[in-house]
């Protein structure tokens, strides 16, 4: 005659246990992925870390600038609600501003004066041509809502920059 065991009351509570913690691992991992994202934002958003792109550059008017880099900025705007910010061209010489959307070197970067904080583009445009007198664009995160309608930033393409360009709402 044989017996039929009821299986131990400790063998559920395993199972138990890991549902029950489940909830408590995927708030652990998400704080220590925003802590890690928060981390990195912050160290990469410190001005005092980084190299101040304006040095080594020489001043030139937006004229001269648009006669070295091909490009004439229209525009550097705040939108969509504060969260990006327009930078707004025509070119002027396509063969000159190729060069721009080619070489990471020369796209443009935008230092709010009064915080020194840096602006970059991180990734060109899609197209690889340009049209004489046709006007392009450029969206940048306004991170840390750091450009406001009237806020003085300096442009900085290459070797050159200008200076005190009044950001447009």
């Amino acid at each position: 005659m044989s017996t039929d065991t009821l299986p131990q009351v400790d063998a559920e509570l395993p199972t138990r246990r890991s549902r029950a913690r489940r909830p408590h691992a995927t708030v652990l991992v998400t704080v220590l992925l925003l802590l890690v994202v928060g981390g990195v934002t912050a160290v990469a958003l410190r001005p005092a870390d980084k190299a101040d792109v304006r040095v080594g550059t020489a001043l030139v008017t937006a004229d001269e600038m648009a006669a070295r880099y091909g490009i004439d900025v229209n525009l550097i705007g705040v939108t969509a609600a504060g969260g990006l910010i327009e930078f707004r061209y025509q070119v002027v010489d396509p063969d000159k501003a190729v060069r721009m959307i080619h070489d990471p070197d020369l796209l443009p970067v935008l230092v709010i004066e009064d915080t020194d904080e840096t602006l970059v583009i991180s990734t060109p445009h899609h197209t690889s041509e340009l049209e004489l007198g046709g006007t392009y664009f450029f969206l940048l995160a306004n991170a840390h809502n750091a450009v406001h309608e009237g806020s003085l930033v300096t442009l900085v393409m290459g070797d050159a920059r200008t200076e005190h360009i009044a950001v447009q709402g």
